[in-house]
């Protein structure tokens, strides 16, 4: 009982405490186990992570479990829950967030080494594989409903990186993977960027950040299945989208291109790469909203970008997004050995992935809630703090960006 009275009033200190559990260098301590019939044991050595990484990896844990449970039977996720009316379920589904929450629980399989992750990942995979189609004349697979109802450039890059995120894909799925690519490679105009929607369809305006995770799923599956082309398509691209960011900066796309950008300079050093990335994050570090007085329920999160200039908006989950980009200039700054701006970038990464835990539910914070329906609420991240419902991207943002977090060891 003595144990389980201390673990809940950790998990209550976490959310707000992550800002002073940094500063501490205490004695290593085990992960709590997350609610479930069947709890998560990570196999990991945990013992080299300091106190506020094991805070942030028990975050992802927490929500890794939560997109478990949100897995069916047949192998798609419950799009989301509504906790404010108990037991109502959200309808609005999507592929893509299929996809994405595909993509994050095989980053939780990998690194923490769970099996059931792995397996629940991958039956979702195969799913959503079963809507897609092979073009036998050059190896290309996409999806098989029109592109009005699913972007065939966007779906394509989150199913290659849900597929090499696993820890030990099959054959069949990497070669699944290599079809899904040669799509991509398809897509590329000979100025080096990509096609967003199908032969003369007008391009989608909300989709600027697809051609950046096409890019990034490319470099990822360049691990598993090497190819010269691929690093040569996304080194062209990085020549095409840096001066077109600079004529239409927008948040969407930072990201994903940061991510691509990021895993090409740390592969063949190509300094336009980096040089793209600490422009893109320089700027991004620029929106984010202080810790002061004034934005006591904002700071950490970040301002939104309209018409060439910030906004004060409320800040959202997609926060988490822009936690992944920070962490992923951190890795091309010390790899350049650019102190200063690892140091601002390390800075900034910090205040975000304390806005981020903030959305997650947890022990302490659904307490109001009855005990049955707790259990369903614990782990995931709601939307903002002004909108408790979740959703399965949400989670998925957050999960994929503090297990990159953690993984790239940013202290």
């Amino acid at each position: 009982m003595r144990l389980r009275i201390a673990i809940i009033i950790f998990l209550t200190l976490s959310v707000g405490g992550f800002a002073a559990l940094s500063l501490l260098r205490g004695q290593d301590r085990p992960l709590p186990s997350p609610p479930s019939a069947a709890p998560a044991q990570p196999l990991r050595d945990l013992s080299p992570l300091n106190d506020s990484q094991k805070e942030i990896l028990l975050n992802a844990q927490r929500g890794a479990e939560w997109l478990y449970r949100m897995n069916t039977v047949k192998g798609r996720f419950t799009p989301g829950l509504a906790p404010a009316l108990q037991d109502v379920v959200l309808e609005d589904d999507h592929y893509l967030r299929q996809a994405g929450s595909a993509f994050a629980l095989a980053r939780a399989a990998r690194f923490l080494r769970e099996d059931r992750y792995t397996a629940r990942a991958t039956q979702t995979i195969l799913a959503l594989l079963d809507d897609t189609a092979l073009d036998t004349k050059d190896q290309t697979r996409c999806t098989s409903m029109p592109s009005s109802v699913v972007n065939r450039l966007a779906s394509a890059g989150l199913l290659v990186l849900a597929i090499n995120e696993l820890p030990d894909p099959q054959a069949d799925l990497l070669e699944s993977s290599e079809q899904l690519c040669n799509f991509i490679r398809r897509q590329a105009r000979s100025d080096g960027s990509l096609a967003i929607a199908d032969g003369k369809a007008a391009e989608e305006a909300d989709a600027v950040s697809y051609p950046g995770l096409a890019l990034y799923a490319l470099m990822r599956s360049q691990v598993r299945r090497p190819a010269p082309w691929k690093t040569d398509l996304v080194r062209k691209a990085v020549v095409a989208y840096r001066p077109w960011w600079r004529d239409h900066k927008n948040l969407e796309c930072v990201p994903w291109l940061t991510a691509a950008c990021t895993e090409a300079y740390l592969a063949s050093k190509d300094q336009s790469a980096a040089d793209f990335v600490f422009e893109m994050n320089d700027w991004l570090c620029a929106l984010q909203y202080p810790l002061d007085a004034q934005h006591e329920r904002t700071w950490g999160g970040f301002k939104g970008w309209a018409e060439g200039r910030p906004t004060e908006t409320p800040p959202t989950i997609v926060s988490a997004c822009y936690a992944e980009s920070l962490t992923n200039a951190c890795r091309t700054a010390r790899q350049a050995v650019d102190l200063d701006r690892y140091r601002r970038y390390q800075g900034a990464l910090q205040m975000d992935l304390q806005f981020t835990t903030r959305l997650q539910y947890t022990e302490g914070n659904t307490s109001h809630f009855a005990e049955w329906y707790r259990s369903r609420l614990v782990g995931g991240f709601h939307a903002s703090q002004q909108d408790g419902n979740l959703r399965i991207d949400a989670t998925q943002f957050a999960v994929t960006a503090l297990l990159q977090f953690v993984e790239a060891d940013v202290r």
